[in-house]
C-alpha cells in the first residue's frame, strides 16, 4: 500500500482536492471488491496548519502538517483556486511547502502536480529540463517564468521519473487515472473513467485552449505587430508586410518576434485566424468553406490541416461538437 499525501494549502482549489481523493478512494473500493488489497492510503496534509478554510464555505481537517515528520511514498499537489496576481504571493506564502517537496523527492518520494499545482514544482527546480504540462491558462506564464522545464502546453500528462504533471481542469484527472494505472490495474484505471466519465486515453487538451495572444513580454514593436495581425489577419498578409509595419528586415522580425512570443510570425499568424474560425463555429456562422473564406485562406484542404494540428478536430467535428442548440445539440 503507497502512502499518498494530499497537499492542502490556503488558496487550493477544493473541487480538485475531493475530485482526487474521490478517484483514489474509489480505486481502493475497486481492488477490494475484487479480492486484491487497497493500494492507497490517503492522508491529508497541511503546509502550517491542520484545518484550512477555503473561500468556498468548505474547511479541510488534515492528520497532520508538513512540520511533523513522517514518511511517505507520493505527494500530490493541487491545483490553486487564486487570481493568476496572486502566484508571487503564495509562492512566497509557502515557500516551505517547496523546500519540503524538494527533501521528499531526494528521499525518493513520487510527487504529482495537478493543473496549476505545477507552480510548486517549477519553483522547486525540480522540472528543469524535464517535460511538464499544465493549464493551457497559464502556460504562457509558466514559459516565462521557468525557461528550462520543456513545456508541453497540449499534453494532457507527462510524466519522468518519479515525477507526473497533469493538465489543465478537470483533465488533470487523466494523470490521475494514469497513476492509478501504474500501481494498481488498467482494468480499474478503465473503470474508474467510466464511472467518473472520464475520457479514458486522452492525450491532448489543445481543442480547450483559447488562444488570447502571448502579451507577457516588453518588446513594444512586437506588441505593434501582433496587433496589426490581430486586426489584418482576415486579408492574405505576409511576414514582409508585417516587418515592414515595424520598420524591421524580415530576419530581424522573425528573430524578435519569436523571442517575445514563442512562436514564428505564421505560427502566430494561423493560431489568430484558427482561434476566430472556433468562435465562427461555437456561433453557427456559414458553413465550412464560408468560414475558410473569411479567415483569408483559399484553400479548405490547408485550412483543415492547420485546423487540426493546432485543436486536435477537423474543422467539422468541432463544429459539431461545440455550436450549441442550433445543430440540435
Amino acid at each position: 500500500m503507497k502512502h499518498i499525501s494530499l497537499i492542502i494549502y490556503e488558496e487550493v482549489l477544493s473541487t480538485a482536492v475531493s475530485n482526487t481523493a474521490s478517484l483514489l478512494m474509489s480505486a481502493n473500493e475497486s481492488a477490494l471488491k475484487k479480492g486484491v488489497p487497497a493500494p492507497f492510503e490517503i492522508e491529508f496534509v497541511g503546509v502550517r496548519h491542520k484545518t484550512i478554510p477555503n473561500h468556498l464555505p468548505v474547511h479541510f481537517s488534515c492528520s497532520r502538517t508538513i512540520s511533523e515528520e513522517f514518511k511517505t511514498d507520493v505527494i500530490i499537489i493541487p491545483p490553486m483556486s487564486t487570481d493568476p496576481t496572486r502566484v508571487n504571493n503564495l509562492l512566497s506564502e509557502n515557500h516551505l511547502l517547496i523546500s519540503w517537496i524538494k527533501e521528499k523527492y531526494e528521499k525518493k518520494a513520487q510527487l504529482i502536480s495537478l493543473c496549476t499545482g505545477a507552480y510548486f514544482l517549477a519553483e522547486s527546480g525540480l522540472l528543469d529540463h524535464r517535460p511538464a504540462t499544465s493549464h493551457w491558462g497559464v502556460m504562457e506564464d509558466l514559459q516565462q517564468r521557468y525557461p528550462l522545464i520543456h513545456f508541453k502546453p497540449d499534453h494532457v500528462l507527462t510524466y519522468s521519473p518519479s515525477i507526473i504533471t497533469g493538465g489543465g481542469g478537470f483533465s488533470s484527472l487523466n494523470a490521475m487515472l494514469y497513476f492509478i494505472e501504474q500501481n494498481s490495474s488498467k482494468e480499474i484505471s478503465i473503470e474508474l473513467s467510466k464511472l467518473y466519465a472520464l475520457d479514458y486515453g486522452r492525450t491532448s487538451q489543445s481543442i480547450f485552449a483559447v488562444f488570447s495572444g502571448q502579451r507577457l513580454h516588453d518588446d513594444q514593436e512586437i506588441h505593434k505587430a501582433q496587433s496589426y495581425i490581430e486586426e489584418t489577419f482576415t486579408t492574405d498578409i505576409s511576414v514582409e508586410q508585417i516587418a515592414g509595419e515595424v520598420n524591421m528586415s524580415r530576419r530581424n522580425f522573425i528573430r524578435r518576434f519569436k523571442n517575445a512570443t514563442r512562436l514564428n510570425p505564421i505560427e502566430y499568424i494561423q493560431r489568430v485566424k484558427v482561434e476566430a474560425a472556433k468562435k465562427a463555429f461555437e456561433n453557427g456562422e456559414g458553413n465550412i468553406a464560408d468560414v475558410t473564406y473569411s479567415m483569408g485562406y483559399n484553400d479548405l484542404k490547408t485550412f483543415r490541416t492547420v485546423f487540426k494540428r493546432i485543436t486536435g478536430l477537423t474543422p467539422v467535428d468541432y463544429r459539431n461538437k461545440y455550436r450549441g442548440q442550433e445543430s440540435g445539440l
